[in-house]
């Protein structure tokens, strides 16, 4: 059983080099985030470091979402009505801008990240215990995915709570102004951890196929 956690682990950080490039978009809300934090705080004066914060980040998210509103719109497409998918598309895109707007305080902020990975982690949990893999088979609809569904969906509700627990710790442990510069390169992190654990869920499945 060590053993076997002990090659898993080692497969792992043997992905790190094979990991695919990220894509320029994905830097542009950190981008956006990190320029306009300082230049607002400046701007504001003394004593509103809070609400530069919060302007900040809401621009920053706005950007992300609106970045991701198009492949977001093409999977709800493929599973709802036209009229649902408008529904949900602006619910899940209006809905943490809404949000951040209406409580105006860093706080907020910060739990909203760790709300998405409570929210998609219970999701993936639910697919676990109803023996699904609905939540997998949207984020890798690719055909040579399909056999390792099942262990990507247990992968993703590991993933998805060890990343809450990394934001909570950097809540704790840094400064609200310092968690920006997380949040920024978080999409960075989680696209390099992410791969990696796709790529060694490929190789172990091959590995144990090879031997049956």
């Amino acid at each position: 059983m060590l053993r076997q956690a002990i090659e898993s682990i080692r497969l792992l950080l043997g992905q790190f080099q094979d990991i695919p490039p990220l894509p320029r978009r994905i830097f542009v809300p950190g981008a956006v985030l990190l320029l306009t934090y300082p230049l607002l705080s400046v701007l504001l004066g003394p004593g509103e470091e809070g609400q530069a914060f919060v302007t900040a980040f809401l621009l920053a998210l706005a950007l992300r979402i609106g970045l991701r509103f198009e492949s977001m719109v093409r999977q709800l497409v493929a599973q709802f009505s036209l009229r649902e998918t408008v529904y949900v598309a602006l619910i899940v895109a209006f809905a943490p801008l809404m949000l951040i707007a209406a409580m105006d305080d860093p706080i907020w902020c910060q739990r909203l990240q760790s709300l998405y990975f409570i929210v998609f982690g219970m999701m993936f949990v639910s697919d676990v215990i109803a023996n699904r893999v609905d939540m997998a088979a949207r984020l890798w609809p690719e055909a040579p995915m399909r056999a390792h569904l099942p262990v990507m969906t247990r992968v993703m509700v590991i993933y998805n709570f060890v990343m809450l627990l990394l934001n909570e710790t950097m809540i704790t442990a840094l400064d609200p102004s310092h968690w920006l510069l997380f949040w920024a390169v978080l999409p960075v992190i989680a696209h390099f951890i992410l791969s990696a654990l796709i790529l060694t869920v490929i190789e172990i499945d091959h590995d144990r196929d090879a031997r049956a």
